[in-house]
Order: C-alpha cells, then sequence, then structure tokens
C-alpha cells in the first residue's frame, strides 16, 4: 500500500512552519521550504518524467513549497491516496503579516515578485488578488469525491483535533498545534 502524502497547499504566513512541526513533533517526517531546493527537486523529476516525489518517499508531510501550492492538481493525481490541507487565515491579517515579512526581507520580495516592480503593481493588491485566485482554483478542483481529500484549515479556528479527524490514517499522539513564527 502506497505510504500516504500530506501537501500544504495555501500561502505562507498562514501556519506553514507550524504545520510541518505538528506533523514532525508526532513523529511523521515534515519538510518546510528549504530555501527552493524542493522547488528544483520536483521540477528536476518533473523534467525528467519521473513521480514528482521520487528520491523523497520517506517525507510524510510537505509545507510552504511554491511548486507544490502551484501544481498541486498534479500531485493529486500522481498520488490518489495523498489528502491536502489548504491553510488559511482571515484575509486582511494575511494582507498585513506577509506585508511586514517582505519589509524585513524586500530582497526576497524582489527575487520572487520582479515582475510586480517592473509593471508598477501594488503588491498588495496583487497579493490579493492571487489569494483570492488560489482559493477559487483549490475549491473548484476538489469537488464531488475529491472533497473528502481537502481540509480547509483556518489557523484561527482549527486544531490538531481537525487534523487527526481528516487523516485517519496517520496516529498523533500530540494534538497540540505548535504556534511558530506568529505574526
Amino acid at each position: 500500500m502506497e505510504k500516504i502524502k500530506v501537501f500544504q497547499i495555501g500561502f505562507n504566513k498562514c501556519g506553514t512552519q507550524s504545520l510541518c512541526d505538528f506533523f514532525s513533533q508526532n513523529g511523521y517526517k515534515s519538510v518546510h521550504w528549504g530555501e527552493g531546493e524542493w522547488d528544483k527537486h520536483f521540477k528536476k523529476n518533473q523534467s525528467e518524467g519521473n513521480p514528482l516525489c521520487e528520491g523523497a518517499d520517506d517525507i510524510v508531510m510537505w509545507t510552504d513549497i511554491g511548486f507544490i501550492q502551484r501544481q498541486f492538481q498534479t500531485f493529486a493525481e500522481q498520488y490518489p491516496t495523498s489528502k491536502f490541507i489548504y491553510n488559511i487565515r482571515p484575509l486582511d491579517k494575511w494582507l498585513d503579516s506577509r506585508d511586514r515579512q517582505y519589509k524585513k526581507h524586500p530582497e526576497s520580495f524582489i527575487n520572487a515578485f520582479g515582475f510586480v516592480i517592473e509593471n508598477r503593481l501594488d503588491r498588495i493588491d496583487y497579493w490579493k488578488s492571487e489569494w483570492l485566485y488560489h482559493r477559487r482554483v483549490v475549491n473548484e478542483y476538489f469537488i464531488g469525491e475529491k472533497s473528502s481529500r481537502l481540509l480547509t484549515f483556518d489557523i484561527e479556528k482549527n486544531t490538531g483535533f481537525d487534523i487527526q479527524k481528516f487523516i485517519p490514517e496517520l496516529h498523533f499522539k500530540n494534538l497540540n498545534l505548535p504556534y511558530r513564527n506568529k505574526g
């Protein structure tokens, strides 16, 4: 039987590190962002025609990886027993948190979103439209039979109990969701 994989598909600044830590504290190998190395891993596998997670079969939870967020449909098709956590928070709080992060690290914004600056787009307006579009794509994909594979996880309302209920295939002993990088 295929080992279950869980993919976080919401945006950063919505508890991505906390979700990763939740799985790790319960004994499940989890990875977070990796400074772009995971994006490179998936792109390489994709270009070579390999399953996207090839070479990382022991990992259960993947968080804050842009490639997964942008191509979650491909992961869903390649890994039919996988589950997806669409992590969210109130839009205005997310925009505020993300703006504060990028004011601390403007080089990250420029490297990741240079086209926004070049085209004189307001970053807040861009992020808002990106959020709304992504929400629509996620909700349109996970309908019918696929809906049981998605947990929309509001970091201000949901708890470890919700994750346990969503993924009964895994056994969680510590249901306390660690909160890291609050803001």
